[in-house]
C-alpha cells in the first residue's frame, strides 16, 4: 500500500479566507467535476483508491513559536499500480470541481452546519479548549478560524439564504482554490516501497508542472489572537469548563517531565477533585511544546467550583508527595503514550510532523530522557508552570444557560452557542 500526501502550505493566508478553507474541505470531493458527476466521482475514488481525503493542519515551528504554517493536504491511500489514477483524480477535484451549483452547495452546508452543532455538544470540551487557546495563540487562532466558531458562523450566514449568498460562497471557494493550489506552495509526502517511489516521483513532477503559479490576491491580514473569555449558552444541563494559558510567556521552557505531570493531573488531582468529588464525567489537561496549556472538564455539573479546583492545582503540585511505586506507574503511563507502536502511515505522519515543525530525533530523545529522569522533586518544581499559565486567566465555558448567566461576571462576553 502507498500512503501519499499532496500538500499545499503557506505561512501567510488572508484572514478572511481561513473559514472558507474549513468549508472547502467539506466541498471538494463531494461535488461534480468537469468529467464526473458527484456519484460517478465517489465511485471512481473508491474503485481506484482506498480513499482521497482532504485535511487541514497548522504546524508551529519548534524553534520559533510565532512561525506558523497552514497546510491543506490530500491524504491518499492506494494499492500498488494505482498511483496514476489517484493523482488524476486529485487533479480533477482540485482544478475542475463545480463550485457554482447552489443546490448541491446548500445540501453540503446544511450537513456541515448540523455536524458542527452536534460536535459542539458531544465534544464541548474541544470547543471550550480550542476557543480558549485561540485567545492567546497564533496557531490556535488560525485553527479556530478554519474549523471553529468563525467557520461555523460563516456557514450559518451563507446557508440561511443561499439564493442571495450562493455567488458569495462560490466566489470565496474559488478564490481559496486559486490561492492554495499553486505549484510554489506544493510539497509531497510518500510512504511505500521503493519500486513505487519512481512512479510517484514522475507523477509528482507532472502535477507540479500542470499547476498554476502563485496568484496575487488581496493584502494579507495577520491573524492576531484576542482575549474574549466567552461563556457559550446551551440547553445542556452540564458544563465544559476550560482555563488556559502559555507558560513560555513566563520564561519557562518545555520539559519531558510535563508528560508525567499530565498523567498525574489526569489520574490523581483532576480525577479526584473534578470527577470523583465534583461529579463530572471527565477531566483533561495538556501541556504543549509551544507552551500552550489548559485544564478542561467534560460533562461537568459545576462551573465556579471547577475553576476553584484549577486555581488550587499549583499548590497541590508544589506539595506533591507520593511513594516511589506510584511515581514509577506515572512514568510508565507517560512513556507508553510517547512510544506507542506505530503502523506505516502513523510513522510517516510522525516524520512529516517533525519535518514541518523543525524537530529532530535529538529533540525527541531529550524529552524521553527528561521524562525518565522525573522524580517527586521535579514534579514539585512544575507547580511554577501551572501557576504561570493559570495567572493569565484565559477562560471559556460551554454550558447551561442558567449556570453560565449566574457567573456572568467571569466572562467578557456571554452568547448563545448556536448563534450564527
Amino acid at each position: 500500500i502507498n500512503y501519499v500526501r499532496v500538500m499545499f502550505t503557506s505561512n501567510s493566508i488572508p484572514k478572511e479566507y481561513l473559514p472558507y478553507i474549513g468549508i472547502l474541505k467539506s466541498v471538494l470531493g463531494f461535488v461534480a467535476t468537469q468529467n464526473y458527476s458527484y456519484s460517478e466521482l465517489f465511485n471512481q475514488i473508491y474503485l481506484s483508491t482506498g480513499g482521497i481525503t482532504p485535511v487541514t493542519n497548522v504546524y508551529t515551528d519548534a524553534l520559533n513559536h510565532e512561525e506558523v504554517t497552514v497546510s491543506f493536504e490530500w491524504k491518499i491511500k492506494t494499492l500498488h499500480g494505482k498511483l496514476p489514477e489517484a493523482f488524476s483524480l486529485v487533479e480533477e477535484i482540485m482544478l475542475h470541481s463545480d463550485l457554482t451549483g447552489k443546490k448541491r452547495l446548500q445540501e453540503i452546508l446544511g450537513e456541515l452546519k448540523s455536524r458542527m452543532q452536534s460536535n459542539m455538544i458531544s465534544a464541548g470540551h474541544q470547543v471550550a479548549s480550542g476557543r480558549a487557546v485561540s485567545y492567546f495563540s497564533k496557531s490556535g487562532a488560525i485553527q479556530d478560524n478554519i474549523s471553529g466558531m468563525p467557520c461555523y458562523q460563516l456557514v450559518c450566514r451563507l446557508e440561511k439564504d443561499m439564493e442571495r449568498n450562493g455567488e458569495e460562497l462560490a466566489e470565496g471557494l474559488a478564490k481559496v482554490c486559486r490561492f492554495l493550489f499553486t505549484s510554489d506552495k506544493l510539497m509531497f509526502d510518500f510512504a511505500g516501497e521503493e519500486s513505487e517511489y519512481t512512479v510517484f516521483e514522475g507523477l509528482a513532477k507532472e502535477l507540479t508542472d500542470r499547476l498554476p503559479k502563485d496568484e496575487e490576491l488581496d493584502a494579507f491580514v495577520t491573524v492576531t489572537p484576542e482575549r474574549k473569555n466567552e461563556g457559550f449558552l446551551s440547553a445542556s444541563q452540564v458544563q465544559y469548563v476550560c482555563r488556559a494559558g502559555n507558560f513560555t510567556k513566563a520564561g519557562l521552557s518545555y520539559t519531558g517531565a510535563l508528560r508525567v505531570l499530565k498523567v498525574i493531573m489526569g489520574y490523581d488531582y483532576l480525577w479526584n477533585q473534578v470527577r470523583v468529588k465534583g461529579g463530572a464525567y471527565g477531566c483533561m489537561c495538556s501541556f504543549s511544546k509551544s507552551g500552550e496549556s489548559y485544564f478542561v472538564s467534560y460533562r461537568d455539573p459545576n462551573l465556579k467550583k471547577t475553576i476553584d479546583v484549577y486555581e488550587e492545582a499549583a499548590e497541590y503540585i508544589a506539595s506533591f508527595d507520593q511513594d516511589d511505586r506510584s511515581m514509577t506507574q506515572y512514568i510508565i503511563g507517560a512513556i507508553s503514550e510517547l512510544d506507542t507502536p506505530l503502523n506505516a502511515p502513523a510513522k510517516a505522519l510522525r516524520s512529516l510532523s517533525a519535518y514541518m515543525t523543525n524537530q529532530t530525533e535529538t529533540d525527541l530523545q531529550k524529552v524521553r530522557d527528561e521524562l525518565l529522569a522525573t522524580d517527586q522533586e521535579t514534579i514539585r518544581g512544575l507547580a511554577a508552570y501551572i501557576r504561570a499559565f493559570m495567572q493569565q486567566e484565559y477562560l471559556c465555558v460551554v454550558g447551561n444557560e442558567e449556570k453560565v448567566k449566574e457567573e456572568a461576571a467571569l466572562f467578557d462576553e456571554v452568547r448563545d452557542l448556536y448563534a450564527g
